[in-house]
């Protein structure tokens, strides 16, 4: 197996540990969900019923699914993992565009996979933050966290009316978190969720 996470003397680890970033956690998560997966209490998941809700929102259908998956290494100042104990997800927008695409002056163009580009897409820049706490693999059995923050870019296809200065309430339902540990330091990590845009103006003005 590959042990490019086993830590080596004197070697520092570039992921924040314990850092500013636990206060990202400290306010409730986009629905506050939690729910216990086989002793694994997993939080910040929205329930089937919110995310019909949220897909449906105004029956305005400007979203995309997104899925991050990653093999995560436990900084070098952590102990070895014992069991794991809960994850805690969050994103966080941190910008967004609109911008031209093909098919802006006639039919949109479509693809086999029914994946259209109407002249108008919605470029979203935002970052994943995680916390994942643990028991060590140490004689006194230590509780242990560890935050993981990776950066994400999504688009959603717009309607070619869409003007290019035209701003949007991005909100994120996380449909579904994964994780286990697969080495005394490695773990396997996938999050999948779902971004909405509702545009802040109404009026459907081609420009």
């Amino acid at each position: 197996m590959n042990n490019y996470c086993d830590c080596k003397e004197g070697e520092e680890s570039t992921v924040a540990v314990d850092g500013n970033v636990t206060k990202k956690f400290e306010k409730s998560l986009a629905c506050g969900c939690e729910k216990n997966d086989h002793m694994l209490i997993i939080n910040g998941v929205c329930s089937k019923d919110e995310l019909q809700c949220f897909l449906d929102c105004g029956n305005i259908r400007r979203w995309t699914q997104v899925f991050i998956p990653e093999v995560l290494c436990i900084p070098c100042p952590k102990p070895d993992i014992e069991q794991l104990i809960s994850i805690s997800a969050l994103v966080e927008i941190l910008s967004q565009r609109v911008i031209r695409t093909p098919g802006e002056y006639g039919l949109p163009l479509t693809n086999e996979e029914c994946t259209d580009i109407t002249g108008r897409k919605l470029i979203i820049e935002g970052v994943l933050r995680q916390k994942i706490i643990y028991a060590a693999a140490v004689k006194e059995q230590s509780v242990h966290s560890v935050h993981f923050d990776v950066p994400f870019s999504a688009f959603i296809v717009l309607s070619p009316c869409d003007p290019l200065t035209r701003k949007f309430e991005i909100d994120v339902c996380i449909e579904d978190i994964f994780v286990t540990d697969i080495a005394p330091r490695k773990i396997f990590k996938n999050v999948s969720f779902v971004i909405r845009a509702l545009p802040i103006m109404c009026p459907e003005i081609c420009i």
